[in-house]
């Protein structure tokens, strides 16, 4: 098992005072069948109180408000959480399987189109230029479909943003952790197979350059259940992610939203660090 410390800091800077700022934060990791957390902690500066509920996904929010007048807002998360390895991905289920009503009933939300996962006509384009379809088994076509994502798309900060659709990511045939999965999730889904998006940390030993938000997926395979699949580090190593929340697409898990009245945003600033303890 893997212990880690993780110290999430977003930094608001502003051009002049705000006030009357409010925001969610997803930071908090849960405890589930793959990970203890030990330690969720959520600080502010300005001081506020700070709320929890969680969301229509059953992820953990933290919400808050500072109504007095203030030129920086300094959000930070301390984490403390055990991961253990993911069980490996089966060999063979049958596409027949996914034919049972209750797949739709049940999963409906994370069979359909949502703001960021589409599929128009350059999806099915790429789709097909895949030449994974005729794999007569879902988990193949799932750690295909993974592969031939992280090979057909760059990875390249900066040239998208957080609103960024699935056409523009074929288009520039590059982007970031969070394109990778919009990619996968709707070829998931076109095919009919559930999958959601999955927001967290990814435990990289010995990186040389700072941690950071990480983006993956998880496919729902019948008799099995959620599956985690990561277009970014195709394979089978999932043992360092630590897991935050889940939704249909990062617009229903950003780690951090908010609205305030006052002067412009100047800069905001994310620092994450990561350290493995005993």
């Amino acid at each position: 098992m893997l212990k880690l410390r993780v110290k999430h800091r977003t930094e608001m800077r502003y051009a002049g005072e705000a006030h009357d700022s409010i925001n969610e934060v997803r930071l908090s990791p849960r405890s589930n069948g793959r990970q203890q957390v030990e330690l969720a902690a959520i600080s502010v500066e300005p001081a506020a109180a700070i709320h929890r509920h969680q969301d229509a996904f059953g992820n953990e929010v933290a919400w808050f408000q500072v109504t007095d007048p203030h030129r920086a807002l300094v959000v930070e998360s301390d984490v403390v959480v055990s991961v253990t390895p993911h069980p490996p991905h089966p060999d063979n289920v049958p596409w027949s399987t996914l034919d049972d009503p209750s797949v739709r009933v049940e999963l409906g939300e994370y069979l359909d189109e949502s703001p960021l996962v589409q599929w128009p006509a350059v999806v099915h384009e790429f789709a097909a230029g895949l030449g994974v379809d005729s794999i007569d088994n879902i988990p193949g076509w799932l750690r295909a479909t993974e592969s031939g994502v992280n090979q057909a798309i760059t990875y390249v900060p900066g040239v998208t943003d957080v609103d960024t659709t699935v056409e523009h990511v074929l288009t520039v045939r590059s982007g970031v952790c969070q394109d990778m999965a919009h990619l996968f999730l709707a070829l998931c889904r076109r095919r009919g197979v559930p999958a959601r998006y999955v927001s967290g940390w990814l435990y990289e030993p010995g990186r040389d350059t700072p941690s950071e938000s990480h983006a993956w997926c998880e496919a729902w395979i019948p008799g099995v259940g959620w599956m985690e699949f990561d277009p970014t580090h195709p394979g089978p190593d999932l043992d360092r992610y630590v897991r935050i929340g889940v939704g249909r697409d990062y617009t229903d898990v950003p780690p951090f939203r908010g609205s305030y009245m006052g002067a412009a945003t100047d800069q905001m600033v994310v620092t994450v660090e990561m350290v493995e303890v005993d």
